[in-house]
C-alpha cells in the first residue's frame, strides 16, 4: 500500500512505473489470463489529494471486485491488440501496427483513469462499534 496524490502524478508513476504498466497489461492481454494485474484504489483523496493505492491481481472466476475498493486494470480492452498475447517481456510487449499508439500514451491514459476514479468513488466510512451494517444475523 501506498500514498499517493492526485495532484502530483509522479507519485503514482514513481509507484507504478511504465514498465510495470506494460508488464502487467501484457499479462492481461493474454489468451488465456486467469488472473488480472493492476492497482487497487484503497480511499478516496483527503483534503490535500493524498489517496491510498496498491498493486493487486484479481482472478477472474472470483467475481465482480468491491465497489469499496476498485480495481483498474492495466489495460483496457480496446488496448488489447497493442499488447503480445504470448510474451510476458515488456521488451517485446508492442506489436507493430498499421497506426501504432505510443506506449506512453496508453500509461498516461491510465494514469488519468487512476486519479478520476480516486476522486469519483464513494468509499463509505469504516465500521465501528454499534454501527447499523453489524446488527442483525449474518449467516450461519
Amino acid at each position: 500500500m501506498q500514498n499517493v496524490n492526485i495532484n502530483q502524478r509522479e507519485t503514482i508513476a514513481s509507484y507504478y512505473p511504465q514498465d510495470s504498466f506494460i508488464h502487467d497489461a501484457n499479462l492481461n492481454a493474454m489468451a488465456r489470463a486467469t488472473v488480472m494485474h493492476g492497482l487497487r484504489i484503497l480511499s478516496g483523496p483527503d483534503g490535500e489529494g493524498t489517496f491510498k493505492i496498491a498493486k493487486c491481481h484479481h482472478n477472474i472466476a472470483e467475481g465482480a471486485v468491491s465497489r469499496d475498493a476498485p480495481l483498474l486494470y492495466s489495460v483496457r480492452a480496446d488496448d488489447n491488440n497493442w499488447f503480445d498475447k504470448s510474451q510476458a517481456d515488456a521488451d517485446k510487449a508492442i506489436h507493430l501496427k498499421d497506426h501504432p499508439v505510443d506506449v506512453s500514451t496508453l500509461y498516461q491514459d491510465f494514469i488519468d483513469r487512476v486519479i478520476k476514479t480516486a476522486r469519483n468513488t464513494h468509499f463509505q466510512t469504516a465500521i465501528g462499534r454499534n454501527e447499523p451494517r453489524l446488527r442483525g444475523f449474518h449467516g450461519g
